[in-house]
Formats: structure tokens, C-alpha cells, sequence
């Protein structure tokens, strides 16, 4: 399950280097990050539109949060904090503590809006990061650029072209063009292929009211 975090309220607690790592995602898929710790480490300062409390973890800090990264050194802390969110129902993820987590951050690879995601449940790290190699040769940037090329026509899909399984046929051979001249199609060649499948549906809509 994919949760949408643009815009969406995170507190991490701490200021170390794992809790560097987990900033760096949520800002990955913008969302609104707070930080609480005594101590922040300068690569947390230097990030730009993110909150800095310097102080310790205060139950109060939790107010209106939607998503909670407990990354402090201390296990019995990251623990209240865990406890403290899943009696309030926010999700939590304890690093390191699978028991204290109600999420866990999968390996991913991020180009644009197209996301690749692996998980072995945090019992083993080395397959997902196996999986991550593996898969990162394919998802490339110009698949990111594809798609969101894709998006951008996905309305006037829907009203020029039926059924759904013609649109899937027509988004699949924008694809292999794409992929096939390694480049993201221009408006023109898009547009001739959409008027192209829209006379074949209106052509099987007039066949059908004619039988």
C-alpha cells in the first residue's frame, strides 16, 4: 500500500544520521517534516523547509502529526514513542524495532512519480537491496518522463477512446514508441494515436447499433 505524504505532517525524533536517512524520504515524497531532538547534526540543519525543535520528545509533540519516525539512540525511547502514537492510532516506525513499528520504510527507487518498492518484512535488508540493484537499469528517469506524459492525457483518454481494454492497448503502444526512440513523444504523434483509437471505437460503436 502506497500512502500519499505530499503535504501530509511527519514528526522525526531525533537528530542523528538514521534519522537523517528518513528525513531525506519523507522530503523524497513531500511531505511536511518537524524534527525534535537536544542534539541535530548539521546535514538536518542545512535541509531546506523542514521544522527544527531543539529539545527532547514531548507527548505534546504528537498533536495534529499523521506519521511518526522514532529514530533516537535510545531503545527504551524510541519505545514510549511507539507506545504513545499507536494509543493515539498514529502510524509509528521504531528503526530498528520491528515490534514498536505499525509501518516499516521499504528500499525504493523514486523517478518522478513512478515508484519501485521492496520489502522482506525487515528480515533481511540484502535482499531488498539485491532487488533494488536489479531493478534500477529499467527504472530509469525517462520512465518517470513517460509517465507523467501518460498522466497528462489520461482525461481526454477517457473521453475519446472505449472500452477500457482499447485505452489499455493505445497507453501500451505509447509506450513501446516511447521506449523504442528513447525519448518522451511529442504532442503531435500523441494526438494522431488517440484520433487514431478514437475512430476505431466510434467505428465498433456504429457496428454495434447496426447488428
Amino acid at each position: 500500500m502506497f500512502i500519499q505524504l505530499k503535504g501530509r505532517k511527519c514528526l522525526v525524533v531525533g537528530g542523528g544520521k538514521v534519522a537523517l536517512r528518513k528525513i531525506k524520504v519523507l522530503k523524497d515524497f513531500e511531505a511536511e517534516v518537524t524534527v525534535v531532538a537536544p542534539d541535530i547534526i548539521e546535514q538536518i540543519r542545512q535541509i531546506d523547509d523542514i521544522c527544527r525543535i531543539f529539545r527532547s520528545f514531548e507527548e505534546k509533540d504528537l498533536k495534529s502529526v499523521e506519521l511518526v519516525v522514532a529514530a533516537t539512540d535510545d531503545k527504551k525511547e524510541n519505545h514510549r514513542i511507539s507506545q504513545f502514537c499507536m494509543e493515539q492510532n498514529i502510524p509509528v516506525n521504531a528503526v530498528d524495532q520491528k515490534e514498536d513499528c505499525s509501518f516499516i520504510f521499504p528500499s525504493y527507487i523514486k523517478e518522478g512519480e513512478v515508484v519501485g518498492a521492496f520489502s522482506s518484512s525487515g528480515q533481511s535488508p540484502v535482499i531488498t537491496q539485491y532487488l533494488k540493484k536489479k531493478i534500477r537499469p529499467t527504472l530509469t528517469k525517462q520512465l518517470g518522463q513517460i509517465s507523467e506524459s501518460l498522466g497528462e492525457i489520461r482525461e481526454v483518454v477517457k473521453k475519446l477512446v472505449w472500452p477500457e481494454k482499447r485505452r489499455k492497448v493505445l497507453y501500451k503502444e505509447l509506450l513501446n514508441l516511447s521506449l523504442e526512440k528513447n525519448m518522451s513523444l511529442d504532442h503531435d504523434i500523441i494526438e494522431q494515436i488517440i484520433l487514431k483509437y478514437n475512430e476505431e471505437s466510434r467505428k465498433h460503436e456504429w457496428i454495434e447499433q447496426e447488428d
